[in-house]
C-alpha cells in the first residue's frame, strides 16, 4: 500500500512549510519593511472603504427615483469582490495583503504571523477604514448621512442570531480560501504568477456577498464594519456592532482549524497539489494531472485505471480527509447559493429591480464552483457533485467504493447546507420555495429532463478536458486554470437553464434543497434531477473518453510505430 505521508527531505519535494512566526516578533519593530507594510495595510483598507461605500452610497442615490437606477446588488458585491483581487495583489508581496482584521486573526492564530503584527495590522485596517469612510462622507456628506453611511446593520425581518449565523458561515469561507490560496506548496507553484492567489480570494468576497448583503450589508470584515459605524455613528449600527467582530472571528477561528488540522494534518502534507509525483496513485489528485514516467516519449502519461473496488482506501487517513473536503465544499455551496436566490425572491418581491438578477445568481453558482474546485481539488479531486463524481468513475478515475461514498457526503453537505438556509431565514426560505428544483410553468418534463442533460454534458465536459492528462501536465503551474473554466461552464449552463428547471445539474444541490423544503412540486419532478444529469455525465465521459482520448491513442501508437520502424 501506498503510503500516505511525502517525504520532508527537499529532494523530495519543491516547496518547503515555514517555520511557525514568533509569538510576540518584538524584533520586527526594527525593521522598515515591518512599517512599510502596516502602512501598506493602512492604505490598502482606506482605498477598500472609499470605493465600496462610494460605490453603496451611488447606488442608493440612482436608485432612489429609479428604482432600475444605478449598479444593483450585483454591482455592489463586484466592488467588494473586485476591489479585494486588486488590493491583494498589489499588496501581497508587501503585507502579505489581509485588509481584514478576521484574516489578520485566522494567520495569526495558524502562526503565519506573531502577535505583534497581527495587533498592529488590525489597528492599522480599522484607521485605514475610518480614514476611507471619511472621505466618502467629506465628497458626499448630505447623501452620506440620509441614505445609511454604508454602515452594517442586521436588516428588517431577520434576527442577531441569524445574521451572526451569515457572518460565520461568510467570513468560514474567505478565510478558508485564504488559507488554500495561499498554502505553501500552492504559492511555491505559482509564485511566477502572482495574480492566481487574489483571484479566488476576490471571488470568494464576491460570493458571499451575492448572498448576505440582504441580511447584514455583508460585513465579514470587522474594519469594514468599524469604518462606518465610527463615522456615520448612528444607534442602529452601534446597537448591532458586536455581531460584526463575533461573527468574523468566529468564523476565521473555525477556518484555521480545519485547515490546519484536519486538511493539514501533521502526518499529511499534500494539500493544495496539482502537481504530486509522489502521491498515492489511487488518491483523487490523479484526476487532475500525473508525471511523466517516460519522458523521452511525451511529457505526461495517463494514470492506470482506478481499481473498481479498492477497499484499500478504508485504511487511509487521505480518503476520509476527501470525504470531509467534498461534505465540507458542498455544505458552502449550497449554503451560498440558495442564500443567494431566496435573498434575490425576497428583494424582488416589490421591486422588480432589487436583487442580484438572474446574472447574480448564476454568478453565484459558478464563481462558487471556481472557488470551491480551487480549494479542494488538491484533497479530493474537487467534485461537489454526483454527476461529475458519476462521470469520474465511469472513466475508471475513481474506484466504486470511493465514487458512492463522495455521493453520500455531497448529498449530506447539501441538506445541511439548505438547512442552514433555512435556519437563518424560515420565513423567506418557506415563502419563497426554499431554493428547489422543479419545472417551471410553460415546459414541459422532456424539455426540463432535455436541459439537464444537456447543461450536465457541458460541466462534465468541462471536467474531462480540463483535467486531462496532457493538459494537467503542461498547466500544472498554473492550477487555476482547471477550476475557472469549470466554474465558467456551471454560470453559462445557469444562465441558459434558470428559466426552465432553475438549474439542477447536481443532483445533491437538487436534493439536499427537496430534502429541507419537502413541498410536493419538487419531489414530483425530483426524478428528472438524478436522471438527466447522471445521462449527462455518461455521455460526457463515452464522448471524451472513447471518442476524443481514443483518437489521440491511436494518433500516438501510429507515431510510435513509425519510430521503431
Amino acid at each position: 500500500m501506498t503510503k500516505e505521508v511525502v517525504a520532508e527531505h527537499p529532494p523530495a519535494k519543491d516547496y518547503h512549510d515555514p517555520p511557525p512566526a514568533p509569538l510576540l516578533g518584538v524584533g520586527e519593530l526594527k525593521l522598515w519593511s515591518f512599517y512599510r507594510a502596516v502602512i501598506a495595510e493602512f492604505i490598502a483598507t482606506l482605498l477598500f472603504l472609499y470605493v465600496t461605500v462610494a460605490t453603496i452610497i451611488g447606488y442608493k442615490v440612482q436608485s432612489q427615483n429609479d428604482k432600475c437606477g444605478g449598479v444593483g446588488i450585483l454591482g455592489i458585491a463586484w466592488a467588494f469582490g473586485g476591489m479585494i483581487f486588486v488590493l491583494v495583489y498589489c499588496t501581497a508581496g508587501i503585507s502579505g495583503g489581509h485588509i481584514n482584521p478576521a484574516v489578520t486573526f485566522g494567520l495569526f492564530l495558524a502562526r503565519k504571523v506573531s502577535l505583534l503584527r497581527a495587533v498592529f495590522y488590525m489597528v492599522a485596517q480599522c484607521l485605514g477604514a475610518i480614514c476611507g469612510v471619511g472621505i466618502v462622507k467629506g465628497i458626499m456628506k448630505h447623501q452620506f448621512n440620509r441614505l445609511g453611511g454604508g454602515a452594517n446593520v442586521v436588516a428588517p425581518g431577520y434576527s442577531k442570531g441569524t445574521a451572526l449565523g451569515a457572518e460565520i458561515i461568510g467570513t468560514f469561507l474567505l478565510v478558508y480560501t485564504v488559507f488554500s490560496a495561499t498554502d505553501p506548496k500552492r504559492r511555491a507553484r505559482d509564485s511566477h504568477v502572482p495574480v492566481l492567489a487574489p483571484l479566488p480570494i476576490g471571488f470568494a468576497v464576491f460570493m458571499v456577498h451575492l448572498a448576505t448583503i440582504p441580511i447584514t450589508g455583508t460585513g465579514i470584515n470587522p474594519a469594514r464594519s468599524f469604518g462606518p459605524a465610527v463615522i456615520y455613528n448612528r444607534h442602529k449600527p452601534w446597537h448591532d456592532h458586536w455581531i460584526f467582530w463575533v461573527g468574523p472571528f468566529v468564523g476565521a477561528l473555525a477556518a484555521a482549524v480545519y485547515h490546519q488540522h484536519v486538511l493539514r494534518a501533521a502526518n499529511v502534507k499534500t494539500l493544495g497539489s496539482f502537481r504530486s509525483s509522489r502521491s498515492n496513485c489511487y488518491e483523487m489528485s490523479k484526476e487532475v494531472m500525473a508525471e511523466a514516467e517516460h519522458p523521452p516519449a511525451k511529457d505526461y502519461h495517463d494514470p492506470p485505471p482506478a481499481p473498481l473496488l479498492d477497499l484499500g482506501e478504508l485504511m487511509l487517513w487521505s480518503f476520509y480527509r476527501a470525504l470531509i473536503a467534498e461534505f465540507i465544499a458542498t455544505l458552502l455551496f449550497l449554503y451560498v447559493t440558495v442564500a443567494t436566490v431566496i435573498g434575490y425572491k425576497a428583494q424582488s418581491q416589490d421591486d422588480q429591480c432589487g436583487g442580484v438578477g438572474i446574472l447574480g445568481i448564476a454568478w453565484a453558482f459558478g464563481g462558487m464552483i471556481f472557488i470551491l474546485v480551487y480549494c479542494t481539488a488538491g484533497i479530493s479531486g474537487g467534485h461537489i457533485n454526483p454527476a461529475v463524481t458519476l462521470g469520474l468513475f465511469l472513466a475508471r478515475k475513481v474506484s466504486l467504493l470511493r465514487a458512492v461514498m463522495y455521493m453520500v457526503a455531497q448529498c449530506l453537505g447539501a441538506i445541511c447546507g439548505v438547512g442552514i438556509v433555512k435556519g437563518i431565514m424560515k420565513h423567506q426560505f418557506n415563502a419563497f420555495g426554499g431554493g428547489a428544483n422543479s419545472v417551471a410553468a410553460g415546459y414541459s418534463k422532456g424539455t426540463a429532463l432535455g436541459a439537464e442533460i444537456i447543461g450536465t454534458f457541458v460541466l462534465v465536459y468541462t471536467v474531462f478536458s480540463a483535467t486531462d492528462p496532457k493538459r494537467s501536465a503542461r498547466d500544472s503551474h498554473v492550477p487555476v486554470l482547471a477550476p475557472l473554466p469549470i466554474g465558467f461552464a456551471v454560470f453559462m449552463v445557469h444562465l441558459a437553464t434558470i428559466p426552465i428547471t432553475g438549474t439542477g445539474i447536481n443532483p445533491a444541490r437538487s436534493f439536499g434543497a427537496a430534502v429541507i423544503y419537502n413541498q410536493h412540486k419538487p419531489w414530483h419532478d425530483h426524478w428528472i434531477f438524478w436522471v438527466g444529469p447522471f445521462v449527462g455525465a455518461l455521455a460526457a465521459a463515452v464522448y471524451h473518453q472513447y471518442v476524443l482520448r481514443a483518437a489521440a491513442l491511436k494518433a500516438l501508437g501510429s507515431f510510435r510505430s513509425s519510430r521503431s520502424n
